[in-house]
């Protein structure tokens, strides 16, 4: 397979499973996710459809079905899998399609489902959710603090093993403390970009921002790994080949935020914690599988300090004290009158939800 070719289908696949399927999958849902009984009231008290979230799952199968057929292909065109040859398709170009943590994305999203549909908003923030655990009752918000603290270890594991093998450390404390790292990283970025989707926009602005750096970080840690790998054989992968990676790791990456930016900044739907919690395990996968242990030791206090510090202060509020911050906050979103009420308070766990149908009703 000649380099342009391999250019064309890892590009192809990038496009299809990580862009168009979203963008199909949220055209089609818009209309019936609307007409829902599943409802909420944003910041400003207007009704909106909740489910936004629901790309992520959708994007997270396109990805997992185009992984299978990459290998399929490979295994029935008779090319050995692995080799220098088809290592061009299976390689870096297409690692985004192995790369998205899927069990964590979906995981993610289904306890954040769990909290937006059933969730009592009496316990809220770490405080509340933990105190009613120790007191012996768990609550939604408990219950997605646990399973997705759990799915960070699990993949916390997956990155300390990536780490240590890529800087050959075999040392027990040193992965032991690689592995917590990494945990507390995924577990508190995921709480972090749900703690931002208070405004419209201003969670998916986040992640953007969060997914390009770890993206572009990520992919070029995949290369330089890849490139001592066939360089063995005598085989080159070029700086083409390395932009070629990058361009479509950000492609997957940035796919579901295009399908779902109207809708949300277009105040018709919300992400709710389904959505957020999933942008932010992704994002939390990609910077533990990319930055060097005292690195990612800085920022797993870093990204604890900031969840510690929206118990006591309303992170709305310093953005709108930051002129910059609050410019980019307010990129796209709809003008709301000087002087709008937030009937909805500051954090999450206020959002009203209701039905409008059915046995019984919640607000």
């Amino acid at each position: 397979m000649t380099p342009l070719a391999a250019y064309a289908v890892a590009g192809g696949v990038a496009v299809v499973a990580g862009w168009a399927v979203p963008h199909l999958a949220m055209r089609g849902l818009a209309s019936t996710l609307e007409s829902s009984r599943l409802r909420a009231r944003n910041y400003r008290g207007t009704e909106v459809f909740l489910g936004l979230g629901i790309v992520w799952a959708v994007w997270a199968v396109a990805l997992l079905v185009a992984g299978t057929l990459v290998e399929a292909v490979a295994t029935l065109s008779d090319v050995s899998y692995g080799s220098v040859e088809m290592g061009l398709l299976e390689g870096p170009l297409t690692m985004p399609l192995y790369a998205v943590p899927i069990i964590l994305t979906t995981g993610a999203l289904l306890f954040g489902m769990l909290d937006d549909v059933f969730g009592s908003h009496g316990d809220k923030g770490f405080r509340g959710h933990l105190g009613a655990l120790f007191a012996g009752r768990l609550t939604t918000g408990g219950m997605k603090l646990v399973g997705i603290g759990a799915l960070a270890a699990v993949y916390g594991w997956h990155a300390a093993e990536k780490g240590a093998a890529a800087g050959h450390i075999a040392s027990v404390s040193t992965r032991m403390l690689w592995w917590m790292a990494a945990t507390v990283v995924i577990a508190l970025t995921a709480n972090l970009v749900n703690l931002m989707d208070l405004r419209p926009g201003r969670a998916l602005k986040t992640y953007s921002v969060l997914a390009v750096a770890a993206g572009v970080a990520f992919s070029l840690n995949a290369v330089a790994q890849y490139r001592a790998f066939i360089a063995q054989s005598g085989a080159v992968f070029g700086t083409a080949d390395a932009v070629v990676t990058v361009a479509c790791m950000l492609t997957v990456l940035l796919g579901p935020v295009s399908a779902v930016w109207r809708l949300d900044l277009g105040e018709r739907g919300m992400l709710g914690d389904s959505g957020s919690n999933a942008m932010g395990a992704i994002v939390g996968y990609l910077m533990a599988g990319s930055l060097p242990l005292p690195w990612l030791g800085a920022l797993a206090v870093v990204l604890l300090a900031m969840n510690v510090l929206s118990e006591r202060v309303s992170f709305s509020a310093m953005i709108e004290k930051t002129p910059p911050l609050r410019f980019l906050d307010g990129l796209g979103r709809l003008k709301v009158a000087t002087g709008a009420s937030d009937p909805e308070g500051e954090t999450q766990g206020k959002r009203r939800v209701r039905y409008d149908a059915g046995a019984g009703k919640r607000s």
